[in-house]
């Protein structure tokens, strides 16, 4: 008996076999195979080996054969079990005896394998050159046609006769050598991935595993994933040349950021980011797109219009959704993802957890993957300027030429893309049983399952792109300056600091809003509230980003733009960027359309504090009566000089 034998209890115990679905044989196959496991059954039972070939016909050295090869192990060191008594299953790898009497000569199996454990080098050499390591080659993927080669010059560098294998073959084991690194390819899953790209062996060693997708989540806003996915097509902005000609230039390729509810699918928000690389701005605005009821956008295009059954969570179920802030958000490692502003914001105004991802691996947040996917299949992709997934894609047709002939502007875009996530949240998906996003959180929404909201004292537009930063007070005594505070190159006052001239070389806390530097809240030492403070100058007039203020602040210190005190910087860097733009500069274009966007929100934002557009309109009117007193000083003077002109001509006349 095996027992004696010191075998492993999973070898000797029929019961722990991995078993066989016989149902998949044929009838001959499956009569065949219940005839022997019926036997192996009878022989661990300890039934005579007599009794057991009257039973079922099977003699007893052909049992004990099947039993051997019951009890063996495969290569994953598991008992073959009942699997071995399947009708021709290979049970054992082939290996050539190269003393049998009987051998063929002509016949070349197991040459191959015999020669590996002749030469274990000569696999080292296989397998590092397949899989890439120890850096024998630089090659990062070497085709199996250039690996034969090193094979073959291995063999010669050892001496084998041209008499022996593989010399002795048509092909030089090339074939052999191909099923080799087939095996090969299946032992290494993970590392014979990288033959296929990085996204191919990332997704090799990071997906299947773990339980991080298992959960399932009901609660609307709950969870939520945010990405970027940059847009696959060109499009067009209108500049005016120096010469006062309008041309048609072509934006660089930019962004699409989107929030998306993990429970429903529904996209929440969504913002677009011109910059080669989007930033911690343009994150912070999409979450505050995503809060903030959305408004739809007037439609010019024709034919084009909004589906009756789409919209945005907060369009439809203002009650619930208006101002609806989530628990968790689920982004990767991004460098815009993880600023001092995102972060800030993330827990002391949305009031949520972060669940950080790593980069570069889009199927641990595989709803809003697959949303992109969506959008550009059905959208971007299906328009004359895409640029397709690839520069190999049949539907890329020169895109830049096609966005100037078809006239595919920027506005364009903005209708296109709220019109598309609008009506994505209207039709059925198969992930959520072929509900509508929008339906479904109708469903959960009446069962009770509602958002959380922001606070009522926290529902400002203006607080979503705020950061704290200190600054001390300047001004003096002797010099009669009064108190100011410097800010990225720009002086800030108020009246009531002008006022306050114990305030000198103390420290005030600022709010920034870093989307509209024309004014910052100060804060005194104790935390006490003080004053709006505006910016000197024109740099109060037009909205400008903190990003904006150090591009024109590193212009002026490189001396390529300049401004007096009577010209608006943000408009003399627009006239910077537009000449550039029509002169063919990369992302020029981008940028003045950037500055352009930001400069438009010059109307009053969401629920903006009414001492902030006090603040405001007293800048504004002062650099109006500046202008104005400007303007009648201009006109005085030149009155005067024709006077004076009048008076020299008749003088001049009455002389002669």
């Amino acid at each position: 008996m095996f027992e004696k034998d010191g075998y492993l209890q999973e070898q000797i115990n029929p019961d722990l076999w991995p078993s066989v679905d016989h149902s998949k044989l044929s009838e001959i196959e499956k009569q065949r195979y219940i005839n022997r496991r019926n036997a192996i059954v009878m022989y661990f039972k300890r039934i005579d080996m007599e009794e057991i070939r009257l039973s079922t016909n099977i003699s007893p050295q052909n049992l004990r054969r099947l039993v051997k090869r019951c009890i063996d192990l495969d290569e994953n060191g598991v008992v073959w079990g009942f699997r071995a008594l399947i009708p021709y299953k290979k049970v054992k790898v082939y290996r050539l005896d190269v003393l049998k009497e009987d051998r063929n000569e002509s016949r070349k199996t197991g040459e191959f394998n015999l020669l590996l454990e002749t030469h274990p080098d000569l696999e080292d050499l296989i397998t590092d050159l397949y899989l890439g390591t120890h850096r024998r080659t630089l090659e990062p993927a070497m085709k199996p046609l250039n690996i034969h080669k090193k094979f073959i010059d291995q063999c010669r560098n050892k001496g084998i006769p041209l008499t022996q294998y593989p010399f002795n073959t048509k092909n030089m084991g090339r074939k052999a050598l191909q099923r080799f690194l087939n095996r090969l390819g299946y032992l290494h899953f993970g590392k014979e991935n990288r033959r296929y790209g990085q996204e191919a062996q990332t997704r090799a060693k990071h997906t299947g595993e773990g339980e991080q997708n298992h959960p399932s989540t009901l609660h609307p806003y709950q969870k939520v994933q945010f990405d970027a996915h940059r847009i696959d097509g060109f499009f067009i902005v209108e500049l005016i040349t120096p010469e006062g000609d309008l041309v048609s230039v072509t934006l660089d390729r930019f962004w699409i950021l989107t929030l998306i509810d993990v429970a429903t699918r529904n996209v929440l928000g969504y913002s677009i980011s011109l910059s080669k690389e989007y930033s911690a701005s343009d994150v912070m605005v999409c979450f505050r797109n995503s809060v903030i009821p959305h408004e739809k956008i007037k439609i010019t295009i024709d034919g084009m219009k909004y589906s009756e059954v789409g919209g945005f969570p907060s369009e439809v179920y203002p009650h619930y959704t208006s101002w609806a802030v989530w628990d968790v958000i689920c982004f990767d490692n991004a460098k815009s993802h993880l600023a001092n502003l995102v972060k800030d914001r993330l827990k002391n105004l949305i009031g949520c957890a972060t669940n950080l991802g790593p980069v570069a691996l889009p199927m641990r947040r595989g709803i809003i993957e697959r949303f992109f996917k969506t959008l550009e299949e059905t959208g971007f992709h299906r328009l004359p300027n895409t640029t397709g997934s690839n520069p190999d894609d049949p539907r890329r047709k020169n895109p830049e030429k096609n966005a100037i002939r078809y006239h595919m502007t920027f506005e364009h875009l903005k209708q296109l893309i709220d019109v598309m996530i609008s009506d994505y949240n209207g039709t059925p998906h198969g992930g959520i049983y072929h509900q509508s996003p929008l339906e479904l959180l109708g469903k959960r929404l009446n069962n009770g399952l509602l958002p959380r909201q922001l606070e009522e004292e926290k529902r400002s537009e203006v607080l979503f792109m705020q950061t704290t930063i200190t600054r001390t007070v300047r001004g003096s005594h002797s010099s009669g300056k009064k108190p100011y505070i410097q800010y990225v190159g720009v002086e800030y006052r108020s009246d009531k600091l002008a006022h306050s001239a114990h305030l000198i070389n103390k420290e005030l806390h600022l709010h920034v809003n870093v989307d509209d530097l024309r004014t910052v809240k100060a804060y005194l030492e104790d935390g006490s509230e003080f004053d709006y403070l505006t910016a000197a100058g024109k740099w109060s007039l037009t909205p400008h980003s903190l990003q904006t203020r150090k591009a024109i602040n590193s212009l002026v210190q490189r001396k390529l733009i300049h401004y007096t005190t009577w010209d608006d910087p943000v408009f003399i860097y627009t006239d910077y960027l537009m000449k550039n733009a029509t002169e063919g500069k990369r992302g020029a274009a981008n940028k003045v359309t950037q500055v352009r966007e930001a400069s438009n929100k010059k109307g009053k934002r969401v629920n903006e504090p009414a001492e902030q557009t006090k603040a405001l309109e007293q800048a504004e009117k002062y650099n109006q009566a500046l202008e104005d007193a400007r303007d009648f000083s201009k006109k005085k003077q030149l009155s005067d000089e024709i006077e004076v002109y009048e008076q020299l001509q008749k003088m001049y006349k009455t002389s002669l």
